[in-house]
């Protein structure tokens, strides 16, 4: 037998064994081994959505079958307005007929398409709040609101509901996003709780979120000033992490900055300065510089400042020896002229603050959020019995 009807015979026989799947749970964890192994899963998902649209004219009132085929179009086309329809429309029509726990389930399907990138959407926060007034026991919407409101600036709130989220549910990554959220509030202490039970179940999760509770661990002890070891804590993440797209080096400095390991940060920095055709990151200018000045490297500072005058007055002219090639092009230009000219005026103004001053330039520890998939219905990462 040649190899292309060897193709064709496993194809013909990979398709009979998936019209013999007849529950969405032996559909799910298909899915799932297709992933797991790397295989093309978008011609299952194809499969799977026709499946799930015939169940749904055979039982138009079937909510486990019409919340999976709206996760299949969001796997497959991201149509987020088919989406919309399929779910409002289904609610609508059977309203009277579902129960609390159903309306909540699709609300809260809903409320994560509304704003997958949780940016704090409006409309998905009043979903997902519809959610968990028809089930105030769905940790999931909880968590839903969590991401929202943070997303929104709303963090008071978003402390509030991922608090809850974790009343409903012993989840490790409620337990973390809570704990980001404390520590957002200021509120070390409790959040050092939470983060030392944490650390101690890396079996729990994969390298990469484990990666980010250990940061958020140390953040929290640099925060709290509790800077034993911590120096050998930064040293030995950042080694676990040169290859991890994850985290920037940025990230790891801020935490010797704050430490108060200038000596540490200063050597991180050299080696970029050292090279002539490199530039210390223009936002990072400004802890670099005053990490010189607390080290009494007065020339360094002098010289690193000069560099990075040079370094911006050389991407000014390199705009301006540019080709215009249109008229938006040319607009475009000038803006970006404009924004350099403007952070060569902030620079000097810092310069000037930390040489002069006892200024010290402020840092922000931003949260490393693990963002669990929030949809109750979800192929991908449902968990199966």
């Amino acid at each position: 037998m040649s190899n292309a009807s060897e193709i064709r015979l496993g194809e013909k026989l990979e398709k009979q064994k998936n019209l013999e799947r007849k529950t969405v749970k032996e559909w799910i964890k298909y899915i799932q081994e297709k992933i797991r192994n790397n295989s093309d899963y978008d011609s299952v998902y194809e499969e799977y959505k026709i499946i799930l649209e015939n169940k749904l004219k055979e039982k138009p009132k079937n909510v486990e079958v019409v919340c999976q085929l709206a996760a299949v179009y969001n796997e497959l086309t991201y149509q987020w307005e088919e989406i919309y329809k399929l779910l409002n429309e289904f609610i609508k029509k059977y309203e009277n007929e579902l129960t609390d726990e159903e309306k909540s389930r699709i609300y809260t399907n809903l409320g994560y398409y509304y704003d997958d990138q949780r940016d704090g959407s409006k409309r998905a926060i009043r979903t997902l709040r519809k959610a968990v007034a028809f089930n105030p026991n769905n940790s999931k919407a909880y968590y839903g609101l969590g991401a929202d409101y943070y997303g929104a600036g709303k963090y008071d709130k978003s402390e509030e509901m991922y608090k809850r989220a974790c009343e409903l549910e012993n989840n490790p990554i409620y337990k973390f996003e809570y704990a980001n959220l404390l520590m957002v509030n200021e509120k070390y202490e409790e959040a050092k709780i939470i983060l030392e039970e944490l650390i101690k179940k890396d079996f729990e999760f994969g390298k990469e979120d484990f990666a980010k509770i250990k940061y958020s661990y140390i953040a929290n002890k640099v925060q709290l000033k509790e800077f034993v070891n911590i120096e050998a804590q930064i040293d030995e993440l950042m080694l676990e992490n040169i290859d991890n797209d994850y985290f920037f080096g940025s990230d790891l400095e801020s935490l010797y900055y704050l430490s108060e390991n200038y000596k540490k940060l200063v050597e991180i920095y050299l080696k970029i300065d050292a090279q002539e055709d490199c530039q210390v990151p223009y936002e990072e200018l400004p802890i670099y510089f005053y990490s010189l000045k607390r080290l009494d490297k007065f020339d360094k500072l002098e010289k690193s400042f000069e560099k990075a005058l040079k370094f911006k007055n050389e991407e000014i002219e390199s705009i301006k020896n540019g080709e215009f090639l249109t008229e938006c092009r040319k607009s475009y230009k000038k803006e970006e002229i404009r924004e350099i000219k403007r952070q060569i005026k902030n620079l000097k103004a810092e310069y000037e603050k930390i040489l002069k001053t006892d200024y010290k330039p402020e840092v922000k520890i931003y949260p490393k959020f693990l963002y669990d998939c929030f949809l109750i219905d979800c192929p991908r990462h449902q968990k199966l019995d």
